[in-house]
């Protein structure tokens, strides 16, 4: 059997690689494993604009904007919501 499908920070404990590119929320589940930043990232939700999908959006963005979601975000260890709710791009 192969290793497909477990996270790279499993593979790395296991002995199965020495170097591996994984979160840091599952990377500080295993205590003898250090974790060394290279860049944040960034999730986005891509959504057809249309007079359809403008309300779907209007609601994601309510969401993502209050307080009380942008606290749940930042207190998962690694998350920030700073940015949350922006429009990143918009044709």
């Amino acid at each position: 059997m192969g290793n497909e499908g477990q996270p790279p920070a499993t593979l790395h404990s296991k002995g199965c690689a020495d170097v591996a590119i994984g979160v840091e929320r599952l990377a500080k589940e295993l205590p003898d494993l250090a974790f060394v930043s290279l860049q944040t990232e960034w999730l986005d939700i891509a959504v057809e604009k249309s007079q359809r999908t403008a309300p779907l959006v209007r609601e994601i963005r309510k969401i993502a904007e209050s307080e009380s979601f942008h606290g749940a975000i930042d207190a998962i260890e690694g998350y920030e919501a700073t940015n949350m709710g922006a429009i990143v791009y918009e044709s």
